[in-house]
């Protein structure tokens, strides 16, 4: 008995190739080419709009920040504002020393003359927001305020720190008393005036820049009104500066100010380091 032929096996059916139909007409190929733009379109639309919705979070979280920041250095100013008769007031009573020594030839015994604080003036904020390029997606008018206010705090650090250095110099005349000659006179009557200056220069841009960040439309934190009541309410005479001299005389010279700020910190057991331990 033979053997059947085994049926051959099924042709697999031929792949099927979709060809571009041919463009019969400029309609058909300004329409081929309007679907094509109009994806692009539509894709760049859809990018730009996801990047648009992250800077403006972006520059949301900025402004917060910035306004928590600034309402520390408005309240600094008017702080600043309101110390600055005290402060006249304490180089009068300097100058009157001096005028005297100067008559006498010699000074007498001068105890600590309390300067005037110095305060950090905070741009931690701004310096990062610029770092992190989100300062060009702010509005053009409020981001040249933001910039104006920023270079007024600068010079403001800057004038601060030499107005220490300047009673710093006047404390040359603080100690158990001396002769005074003509080149210590001199001396601190440059430093006597150079202190004059810096605190009028502080009170003028101290205001200047508490009026420009409180026209500023930042969000506020809520608390804010209450800050800046304990800034223009709170006793003078919790300032230093506004204080009665200090009676007790050095007996040494070579005094320098923030003494009462080092002798707070005497007792440093009070003042323990503070770290961290993993759970």
């Amino acid at each position: 008995m033979s053997e059947e032929a085994a049926p051959p096996p099924p042709e697999d059916p031929p792949m099927e190739i979709h060809k571009p139909k041919p463009i019969h007409n400029w309609r058909e190929f300004l329409k081929e080419v309007g679907t094509i733009v109009l994806g692009v379109c539509v894709a760049l639309g859809a990018e730009q709009a996801v990047e648009w919705a992250h800077w403006r979070n972006q520059v949301t979280t900025a402004r917060s920040a910035i306004a928590q920041e600034l309402v520390r250095v408005m309240s600094n100013g008017l702080e600043r504002v309101r110390e600055t008769q005290c402060v006249e007031q304490r180089l009068d009573a300097v100058a009157a020393i001096l005028d005297q020594a100067s008559r006498t030839g010699s000074l007498p015994p001068v105890p600590q003359i309390n300067q005037t604080h110095f305060r950090t003036w905070p741009d931690d904020v701004w310096r990062t927001v610029v770092a992190s390029q989100s300062a060009p997606h702010f509005p053009q008018q409020e981001l040249a305020r933001l910039g104006r206010i920023y270079s007024q705090e600068a010079i403001l650090s800057v004038t601060n720190r030499d107005e220490m250095l300047a009673w710093a110099n006047l404390s040359a005349m603080v100690g158990p008393g001396r002769r005074l000659d003509p080149a210590s006179e001199a001396e601190l009557r440059k430093a006597l005036s150079e202190a004059r200056y810096y605190n009028r220069a502080m009170t003028l841009m101290g205001g200047q820049i508490a009026r420009l960040i409180g026209r500023m439309d930042l969000p506020f934190p809520p608390d804010i009104q209450s800050i800046l009541d304990r800034s223009m309410r709170q006793p003078l005479s919790k300032a230093h500066i506004c204080g009665p001299m200090e009676t007790q005389v050095p007996p040494l010279y070579g005094q320098a100010p923030l003494s009462e700020t080092l002798n707070s910190f005497r007792d440093w057991k009070k003042y323990p380091p503070y770290v961290h331990k993993a759970k």
